[in-house]
């Protein structure tokens, strides 16, 4: 019996990650690099990329003679970037932003790594590209029925995606993911390890929902698996670590990782 071949981040040549200072981002391109890939990272604070990874000569989806450049002699394509709520922020409009980086900014990309022949061109992509919540568990065969802006727009992105794979041949998975998690996250997930960190009592005993998450390592293997697996060239996956949990199972284990003990209160539904 031979010894199976093995695989690392050199077979997929050298790869732009866009958003690779993001949360996500930054484990992509850790891995990648680890793996002995030339990595190229676009982002908007290029002085906060990972050890070993490039700068891209550019700072935003929209700057068309940047992003030539950046894909110069690149082969792969990980397409993090892009608006990642429709809440409002700053002075922009959040319809329009995302518009312009998840749709309009999707649209330049595939077009520039098209003329400069990429091979591979993965999308990250959201749960939200179908819904926001359901009754029944989303699977592949769920019709889409995004509810906000930044829902329909990764929608959009998604469909520019498979347009351009088919016409130009190339190899474009599309990986759906939940909440993610893991070392270095932000935002509502941070939030909650602090509250219950602190202790503070957390109004969600009487909560019985199910939800996926996907731990940022997870999400990383995912995105190798379907770099080096022909059959994935047109397809589109749920990503997740296969085990949901309500809101209240999800509080207990984070503080029993934490050494902490969990003050959930019984709360009813309809006054949350």
């Amino acid at each position: 019996m031979t010894a199976p071949e093995r695989r690392d981040s050199t077979e997929v040549g050298p790869v732009l990650v866009t958003g690779a200072s993001g949360f996500i981002g930054r484990h992509v391109c850790e891995s990648f690099v680890a793996g002995g890939a030339t990595v190229v990272g676009l982002a908007r604070r290029p002085g906060s990329l990972a050890a070993g990874v490039r700068p891209a000569p550019a700072s935003d989806l929209l700057e068309r003679e940047a992003i030539r450049r950046a894909l110069g002699g690149v082969e792969t394509v990980i397409h993090l970037a892009g608006r990642a709520h429709a809440k409002p922020e700053g002075k922009h409009d959040p319809a329009s932003e995302c518009q312009r980086l998840n749709v309009d900014g999707t649209k330049l990309l595939l077009e520039e790594a098209a003329s400069a022949g990429v091979r591979r061109f993965i999308l990250i992509s959201t749960v939200k590209a179908v819904a926001e919540e359901s009754d029944n568990a989303l699977d592949e065969t769920t019709p889409p029925l995004p509810v906000d802006a930044y829902g329909k727009s990764k929608l959009e992105a998604e469909r520019l995606v498979r347009v351009f794979a088919l016409r130009e041949g190339m190899h474009a998975p599309i990986l759906r993911l939940p909440l993610v998690y893991g070392p270095g996250i932000k935002s509502n997930m941070l939030r909650l390890f602090a509250a219950v960190d602190r202790g503070l009592p957390l109004p969600f005993g009487s909560v019985h929902n199910r939800r996926s998450f996907a731990y940022v390592g997870n999400v990383t293997e995912a995105i190798r698996a379907v770099l080096r697996t022909p059959a994935a060239a047109a397809e589109t996956f749920f990503v997740s670590d296969r085990e949901d949990m309500s809101t209240p199972e999800l509080i207990r284990r984070i503080a029993h990782s934490l050494s902490r003990k969990p003050r959930l209160v019984g709360v009813p539904v309809a006054a949350l």
